[in-house]
């Protein structure tokens, strides 16, 4: 069974963080509650939670849900495709996809929240 890696983006603080802890509901499996570093159990809709690919980009880093990768001069978002339930790559500002296992030949630049050196404009037409 493949390592389960998670973290969260705090929506208030603006901030990545690595969980401590995760609650997930029986019934559902779905996520209710996070704890992090400084702070008890909160809900987790204060938080955006990302999970790890699998995968680790050129470097080394690994890849998450949200990251934004470049593979040549190609800048891609790691999204998952709940039809197919698998990660793959989006071009930003396309409609193309890559195989996720193509990350290994990328390299991480940042993630759709902390916004690397990409334009603004690029980024706020293919992530918004």
């Amino acid at each position: 069974m493949r390592e389960q890696k998670f973290r969260v983006w705090d929506r208030i603080q603006e901030k990545m963080l690595k969980p401590q802890a995760l609650s997930f509901d029986m019934q559902s499996s779905a996520p209710f509650a996070v704890s992090v570093p400084g702070r008890s159990w909160e809900p987790i809709g204060k938080y955006i939670l990302m999970q790890w690919t699998g995968f680790s980009d050129s470097n080394g880093i690994e890849v998450y849900e949200g990251d934004l990768v470049r593979i040549s001069s190609i800048i891609y978002k790691v999204v998952w495709n709940k039809t197919l339930a698998t990660f793959e790559l989006l071009e930003l500002g396309s409609f193309s996809k890559c195989e996720i296992s193509t990350v290994e030949c990328s390299v991480v630049i940042g993630n759709e929240f902390q916004k690397s050196n990409l334009s603004q404009e690029k980024l706020r037409y293919t992530l918004f």
